[in-house]
């Protein structure tokens, strides 16, 4: 059953961004997906003997509580535990839609929500930026969720597309949910991650090695947007996300200045989805210490 809560409004009064869930569809025994717009995220939903587990809870308090109505329609578990993979808008801006359920984020969470760029994002969904609330259990490692007969695990294996990425693992499903970590949209041949102001390039690469150690050649993975993954497509997307921070290393090394770095690297991604990746990636190599080792032409 979709749900429709009102759209938003922009701050001027014109019309903002269409709030839409999609129906639940069964990817595991037990485990359901839903995708919500204007982002098209992927939701997540573990059903186990005594209760269910919700994953991500889309891009508004109202978007929040149609999300809670579609629950109930498709279960009658109780709701026991609401994770949240990441603070931006589309995972994290529903949370004040539960505050009678455990919700679990990475200790980060409430100072990105706080933060001013949460703010510029609510506005710009047409909400106010009050209306956005941290969970109410944070998660600095992992922590287990016991939903009678099953048993599902919450980990943070270290910060990539933010630095408070959470993967969710669900043992008896071969089934991880693991954010925007990994995307396959809008399809597997042509999907791209995307780096933003609060995205960690170099150490990316080293937490999808911690998704692919989780995972056997039967696992799938449930991406932030996109259709499901196998383990050779996180292995394909860690490659890629590696060689971006090897470009930005190699780009400092060469002496080419942060400014010209977007039109002067060889990426592996469309340029606008790694544009993101150019400040904190040479703020952080700045941070160690790397610098221009070598000159670049012209040489006179």
């Amino acid at each position: 059953m979709d749900q429709q809560p009102p759209a938003g409004r922009a701050r001027d009064g014109a019309p903002g961004p269409q709030f839409s869930l999609g129906p639940w569809r069964e990817v595991a025994d037990g485990v359901l997906v839903a995708v919500a717009e204007p982002e098209g995220v992927n939701l997540g939903l573990v059903l186990g003997r005594t209760g269910a587990l919700l994953v991500d809870t889309g891009s508004s308090p109202e978007q929040g509580a149609a999300l809670r109505a579609s629950v109930a329609d498709v279960t009658a578990l109780p709701l026991v535990g609401v994770v949240v993979t990441h603070a931006h808008s589309d995972h994290a801006f529903g949370l004040a839609a539960f505050a009678d359920v455990a919700t679990l984020g990475h200790e980060t969470l409430p100072a990105a929500l706080a933060s001013r760029a949460s703010a510029e994002a609510a506005q710009a969904l047409g909400l106010d930026p009050a209306a956005l609330v941290p969970p109410s259990r944070e998660i600095a490692v992992a922590v287990a969720v016991d939903l009678g007969d099953r048993r599902v695990e919450v980990a943070h294996l270290g910060p990539g597309h933010t630095d408070g990425d959470l993967v969710v693992v669900v043992p008896d499903a071969d089934l991880l949910f693991v954010g925007d970590l990994v995307e396959s949209a809008p399809t597997p041949e042509t999907a791209a991650p995307w780096w933003g102001p609060d995205s960690v390039p170099h150490a990316w690469g080293a937490t999808l090695d911690g998704v692919i150690g989780l995972m056997t050649a039967g696992t799938r993975a449930v991406p932030g947007h996109g259709d499901l993954v196998d383990r050779e497509f996180v292995f394909g997307t860690r490659g890629r996300v590696a060689a971006v921070s090897g470009e930005l290393t190699h780009l400092v090394e060469s002496g080419v200045g942060e400014a010209d770095a977007l039109a002067r690297g060889s990426w592996p991604y469309p340029a606008e989805h790694v544009a993101g990746a150019v400040a904190p990636g040479y703020a952080a190599l700045a941070g160690r210490g790397v610098k221009g080792t070598r000159p670049t032409l012209p040489l006179a």
